[in-house]
């Protein structure tokens, strides 16, 4: 009859739980008989299993447990699963106590079919807690003065309860210490490990364990642990006895660690007795000997070292014994007869009265074949070293694997775009070499165009039946071909530069060794062939600009030095032009330099096209250009400069972004100019930079008055970087006015410059020098300084506008943290965001990266306001008003200056002041000096204006005044 829970999970798993349980397992049915239990239940109730089968669960309890057990009932009914203690009674009257843990069983109807409980007998620990409770003073004294060491735990948060004097002394906390530690502070176990484990111990499943405690001291010992469940004073404890079990530890893992070591070692270990018979032997060895080690175990030496017979053993350790150690080569012969050459070092040792020889060998068959190879090395490189041609260096490579590697045939084959071509075949037929010249590579063109093909090793073993071969095979028979095993040669970055094969005439596959010479050899072509692919970079690089692929000025300047030798000859005319692309800086510095190379390139393929495939055009550096014209005079230089303004002039798109570009040409004729290079190339730069001065997009012949204007660029530059340091820079500033009403908007901080000598120096004339030097990031944060330290002054003083303004440039954007730059000023001068307003130009709006766009949003957010300076001038879009923080446009004075006159101003102007009213910014007119221009804008709905029909830029005194003197004025 099978029980309720055999019904339902199966008897064979049944039977496997009941087989497997520790405990004793009891079974009763729905009516609380006995159907089912095994021997170790039925041995704790004090009868026999068959004996007990059909007895109620009443009958091993007292009366004064039935209520207990009869609600235990009620919830199983219900369901419920419970672990609990209980007090049984045996059947000879003797009670015990048990711990169960119960799970109702049900039919498949849901009902209630009976219970399977697992049974423990907690006799022993009750017994245990019932002597603690009553003589707990007792305990305690035993505990502490145990010479054991010994600890109590709270189970639940690992706290320590207790520690007796032993502990403390092992351990090195006082008992106070003691009081405030946890477990885990000790046990170097991670928590959840130690949580786990308190739990095996408190269930009693396990109480023996071993850990690594740490000492107060940061010392960690190896220890045994026997921790059991206790109850003190109705409080549920682990008691925990601690031996340190370190020196046994250390003991026993160094001994597992030395046999380890012997038997896993990547070297053969022998252990040689004096009558030269092999002892023991670990597995290395054994597989060199192709033996087990039950077949090795008494042999003597000789047997698997011919050399060693018995008259030579005895000699050889008399010399092991004498010297202490011995190193000397050998060869052995394995099961299989062939000889392997080994390496043997051999020590003497004395044990417990015997005298044992150890002996190490490694197989040196590798070492031995590997001569060969490194001396083919050394010859390859040597080769190399001595500037040998690529030709000369795979011939000598590929007859020296043949010498290797007897009956094999070699060929290097270089990889030409697609195709094969001979590189060197020493030993292959010429006709059949030839028949593969120049062959495209693919997924089934032999060992060599399939291994090129797929980048991977091609290793045919029978090429006349193999699919690779399937329009060759009749070409490989021809000229003895049965195998051929292709390797792809690589370079440093990976890609194929070609293929070194090996050719053999019968069927068969390579050994390991005949691949470590192809991988060596392969490297050593891959690296002839790129060193000579880095000869003619090393040509390129010399002479030719990496950018743009234009000649550089070295071979610029050969090239003007040899036309020059030829117009002299020939008394022909010659012209050096100087080309740079204007404002790039400003592109380089907003866009970032991947923009500003592809515009440079862009632009060099356009000044290429310009000119005859006689000329040359070269990159000087930078944004510049210079162009030599051979057999032009000054009227087909102007003509060729016209071009090349037109080609700088044609929109460049890319990323979305629209450039208008342009570009200022010097130009220096020979013999009039200049009758060498250097003096052609400085005054065709000196005519470019007077292009710019004439407003950029034009070109100009070199006059001799422009050497002087280029030693005054320098001065002024070298002036300029001792005006900072020197304070020569002071600000003015100019007005801006509401046109409603005329009351003042604001101020704009104009820099000025007063130089000891030169007296005041115009902004036009330094600003842009400050720009091309980069002077501008120390003159623009000067700026921000002076115009907020003023302020505040003004501030102070109780008559300062509402706002001031001042430029930034975009090199500084790229170049500081302006967010941080500027709250710091703010916070130095004492100043509030709103007070400050900063000018910003079209060219930063340009720019794409989130960098940018992030200062403008915190500065934005700090409460700083935005203005984009000369609207309408740059690269104007629309798209960037609406991305960007902008709060201010302001109307460039060239669109002010003829609103009277020029009808196309007014509508350009007009056209501004709607953009600003559609996207609720303010519009600042700048370079108002006439009441009929003021009327215009007034009659457009501007908002601000400023210029000198209000106000020149005034000195900080002279604002001052003005200030005070302007009605209904704060």
């Amino acid at each position: 009859m099978s029980t309720p829970i055999e019904t339902r999970y199966g008897a064979d798993l049944f039977r496997r739980l009941v087989e497997e349980a520790e405990e004793g397992v009891w079974v009763i049915d729905a009516d609380s008989l006995t159907v089912y239990l095994n021997a170790r239940m039925a041995g704790m109730l004090g009868g026999q299993v068959d004996s007990l089968l059909g007895r109620p669960l009443w009958d091993f309890m007292d009366e004064g447990q039935r209520e207990l057990a009869q609600g235990n009932v009620a919830r199983r009914r219900q369901g419920i699963s419970e672990k609990h203690e209980f007090l049984f009674r045996r059947l000879d009257g003797s009670r015990f106590w048990a711990d169960l843990s119960t799970a109702p069983l049900l039919n498949a109807d849901g009902s209630y079919a009976g219970c399977f409980a697992f049974v423990s007998d907690i006799s022993w620990r009750k017994a245990a807690e019932q002597a603690l409770s009553e003589s707990e003073r007792a305990y305690r004294e035993v505990f502490e003065r145990s010479h054991a060491v010994k600890l109590m735990l709270e189970p639940d948060s690992g706290a320590i309860v207790a520690a007796n004097a032993a502990a403390r002394e092992y351990y090195g906390y006082t008992a106070d210490e003691f009081a405030r530690l946890n477990i885990s502070q000790i046990n170097t176990l991670p928590p959840e490990a130690i949580a786990a484990e308190i739990k095996l111990a408190r269930s009693e499943q396990r109480s023996y364990f071993l850990f690594r405690h740490r000492l107060k001291s940061g010392e960690v010992r190896d220890v045994e642990v026997h921790s059991n469940p206790i109850s003190v004073g109705g409080r549920e404890l682990l008691y925990s006895i601690i031996h340190d079990i370190g020196r046994q530890t250390e003991a026993e893992r160094r001994m597992r660690l030395t046999r380890h070591t012997f038997e896993h070692a990547h070297i053969a270990a022998v252990w040689v007795a004096t009558d030269g018979c092999i002892r023991d032997a670990n597995a290395y060895a054994c597989r060199m000997l192709q033996s087990t080690l039950a077949q090795v175990a008494g042999q003597p030496v000789w047997r698997y070292a011919p050399q060693l017979q018995e008259a030579q053993w005895q000699e050889r350790w008399n010399q092991i014994k004498a010297a202490g150690a011995l190193s000397f080569r050998l060869d052995i012969a394995g099961a299989d007869g062939k000889s392997t050459p080994i390496e043997v070092h051999a020590t003497h040792m004395a044990l417990d009265g015997d005298e044992f020889i150890i002996a190490y060998a490694r197989n040196i068959q590798d070492q031995v074949r590997a001569e060969g190879l490194l001396s083919l090395q050394h010859e390859v490189l040597e080769s190399l070293a001595a500037g040998h041609a690529l030709s000369h260096v795979m011939e000598a490579t590929a007859r020296g694997v043949e010498n290797l590697l007897p009956d094999a045939r070699c060929s290097i084959l270089i990889l030409d775009g697609n195709q094969l071509r001979h590189g060197a075949s020493p030993s292959l037929a010429p006709a059949f070499m030839a028949a593969i010249e120049g062959i495209s590579i693919g997924p089934k063109v032999g060992s060599c165009g399939s291994a090129a093909y797929f980048n991977r090793v091609v290793e045919v073993e029978d090429v006349a039946h193999d699919p690779l071969w399937q329009g060759y095979a009749q070409l490989a028979s021809e000229h003895g071909v049965a195998a051929c095993w292709s390797t792809p040669i690589h370079g440093s970055d990976g890609r194929v530069l070609g293929t070194f094969a090996i050719y053999y005439g019968e069927r068969r596959l390579p050994s390991e060794f005949h691949r470590r010479v192809v991988d060596a050899c392969t490297h050593l072509i891959g690296i002839a062939i790129e060193h000579r692919e880095a000869e003619a970079r090393v040509h390129s690089l010399a002479f030719y600009d990496p950018l743009t692929g234009l000649p550089n000025r070295s071979l610029f300047a050969d090239r003007v030095e040899l036309a020059l030798a030829h117009a002299i000859r020939d008394n022909s005319p010659l012209a050096v032009l100087f080309v740079d692309l204007d404002r790039f800086k400003t592109i380089n510095d907003s866009l970032g330099h991947a923009a500003g190379d592809r515009l440079l390139k862009t632009m060099a393929t356009r000044l290429e096209q310009v000119v005859r495939e006689s000329d040359t055009v070269c990159r000087q550096g930078g944004d510049e250009f210079v162009l030599l014209l051979n057999d032009c005079d000054a009227l087909g230089a102007a003509s060729v400069a016209e071009k090349l303004i037109a080609a700088a002039a044609e929109k460049v798109e890319f990323d979305g972004l629209t450039l208008n570009g342009s570009a200022s040409v010097g130009i220096a004729l020979f013999p009039d100019d200049g009758t060498d290079y250097d003096n052609l190339l400085k005054h065709a730069d000196a005519a470019m930079y007077r292009a710019k001065e004439l407003g950029r997009n034009a070109f100009c012949f070199y006059q001799p008055a422009m050497d002087k204007d280029a030693a005054e660029r320098l001065e002024v530059e070298a002036a300029l970087r001792l005006a900072l340091s020197r304070q020569e820079l002071l600000l003015h500033y100019q007005p801006q006015v509401h046109i409603a009403d005329g009351s003042v908007y604001g101020l704009e901080a104009l820099v000025r410059w007063r130089h000891p000598q030169w007296g005041m120096v115009s902004p036009a004339r330094f600003i842009p020098i400050a720009e091309e030097s980069g002077l501008i990031d120390a003159v623009g944060s000067w700026v921000l300084d002076e115009a907020c330290r003023q302020m505040a002054e003004w501030v102070r003083i109780g008559i300062a506008p509402p706002r001031i303004s001042v430029n930034l440039s975009a090199r500084q954007f790229r170049h500081d943290d302006i967010p941080n730059l500027v709250a710091q000023t703010l916070a130095r001068h004492g100043l509030a965001p709103a007070q400050l307003t900063l000018e910003i130009t079209e060219s930063l709006m340009m720019v794409r990266d989130e960098h940018t766009l992030a200062a403008l949003n915190k500065l934005d957010a700090m409460g700083v306001a935005l203005a984009v300076d000369d609207f309408g001038t740059g690269y104007s879009s629309l798209g960037y008003l609406k991305r960007y923080p902008v709060g201010e446009l302001k109307l460039d004075q060239s669109f002010v200056r003829d609103l009277s006159e020029d009808a196309e101003d007014r509508a350009l102007a007009s056209a501004v002041v709607r953009i600003g009213q559609s996207l609720r910014m303010t519009v600042v007119a700048e370079g108002v000096e006439t009441a009929e221009q003021l009327a215009f804008l007034q009659s457009e709905g501007c908002d601000v204006a400023q210029g000198y029909h209000f106000a020149r830029p005034l000195a900080p005194v002279d604002l001052a005044l003005w200030l005070a003197a302007r009605p209904n004025q704060p």
